[in-house]
């Protein structure tokens, strides 16, 4: 399990790693353009629409006024008025040209004046888009622009006289629209610059105690447990922070208790108390162990004519000799009593050869009493040690 493990943490290495702050701006960037981009071409394509809608209302309703004011001038022969009726039409600027033919398709009236008394032909690849009100409405493109073409017949009493056209260019509505897209490209480009910089704030404020989170988390991988990670926010993130203070005070207590009983117990036997606090080997319960005693011989003795400062400091260089030993050899200190120390093997950690541990431990100590008398901490006295040593069944817990 720790081989593949370690297969998925160098392919993870591998992989492109991408900050959490740039994934969010790069996320901010998208939704900006999106929404925007959205926005803007819904409102661009209903003015286009709405736009051309007008058009197509202007058109319709100054071909049927010509064509109401026409009659009577055809069929009187007044040229002059329908050019000056034409000419008027031809004075907005959308229109690029109007005129009026008579029932054999001869144009009498056009706003070039060029044009007049010529055959009328229709424009080139017209395409005729719908009919309402007896106007029929068409488009057609001319020198890349696209020109809406109206036509209505000119009537006297139900007689054709002849019909009306009229030309009108939407390069003034595409011109307002294009310009309105390049003032929305370019009021996007701000809002995402200004998205990106707002971003850039949001993701690091949430980015940085991740990080914060993670420098500590790695300091306590070290074993810097008084590590605390600072995030005052009143949020989630502020709630992990304390979460995670919380958790470095509670293993700085268990390393300090780790410590604590290592001065007296084998590891062994701290691991399965840390691990295992509420396990039943905490109740008494019959178990084979051996149990190792050791003393000072005369040792009330030895202390009524000292100082109690020297003898005291005998007793934990003594004490922390006998200690050393039992912890090498497996065991653990039960208690100490005065000058007495009670050590056990076998329990609560298993061990088979509780007895030869408990054995050798006691050869290991009278060599380190023997170290200690020949060091003469305390002139004039020789330290001498009784070790006992019962193997059996016991309740231990």
């Amino acid at each position: 399990q720790e081989r593949i493990d370690g297969k998925e943490r160098r392919s993870a290495q591998a992989r492109l790693r991408i900050p959490i702050f740039i994934k969010l701006t790069a996320l901010s960037i998208i939704l900006i353009f999106l929404v925007v981009f959205t926005i803007s071409f819904s409102i661009l394509n209903r003015q286009k629409k709405q736009f051309i809608g007008q058009l197509i209302n202007l058109g319709e309703s100054t071909v049927h006024i010509a064509a109401s004011n026409a009659p009577d001038k055809l069929l009187g022969g007044e040229d002059l008025a329908l050019f000056q009726l034409v000419n008027d039409i031809a004075q907005n600027d959308q229109v690029m040209y109007a005129l009026i033919t008579d029932k054999k398709d001869i144009i009498r009236a056009h706003s070039t004046i060029e044009e007049v008394n010529k055959s009328y032909s229709p424009p080139k690849n017209i395409i005729f888009v719908k009919e309402t009100n007896n106007v029929k409405v068409s488009f057609f493109v001319h020198g890349g622009e696209e020109i809406l073409f109206f036509e209505t017949p000119i009537t006297y009493q139900k007689f054709n006289l002849g019909k009306v056209f009229l030309a009108i260019s939407q390069k003034k509505i595409l011109q307002n629209i294009h310009n309105a897209k390049i003032f929305i490209m370019i009021l996007t480009v701000i809002i995402i610059i200004l998205g990106i910089l707002l971003s850039l704030g949001i993701s690091r404020y949430f980015s940085t105690p991740i990080m914060n989170l993670r420098e500590s988390t790695e300091a306590l991988g070290r074993g810097d447990f008084d590590h605390r990670i600072r995030i005052k926010r009143n949020d989630e993130l502020g709630d992990l922070g304390l979460a995670f203070n919380k958790m470095a005070e509670d293993l700085a207590l268990k390393e300090k208790i780790r410590d604590s009983f290592g001065r007296y117990v084998a590891p062994e036997i701290v691991n399965l108390i840390l691990a295992n606090p509420d396990n039943l080997w905490m109740k008494g319960s019959e178990v084979e162990a051996t149990v190792l005693f050791v003393d000072i011989r005369g040792f009330t003795t030895l202390s009524e004519n000292k100082e109690p400062e020297n003898i005291v400091e005998m007793l934990n260089d003594y004490f922390t000799r006998v200690t050393d030993v039992v912890i090498k050899h497996g065991g653990h200190i039960n208690k100490f009593v005065g000058d007495e120390a009670m050590a056990v093997f076998g329990t609560p950690v298993p061990n088979p050869q509780h007895a030869e541990a408990a054995v050798r431990a006691a050869l290991d100590i009278q060599e380190e009493i023997a170290r200690l008398d020949q060091e003469k901490k305390m002139k004039d006295v020789t330290i001498q040690v009784g070790i006992g040593i019962n193997s059996g069944v016991m309740v231990a817990g």
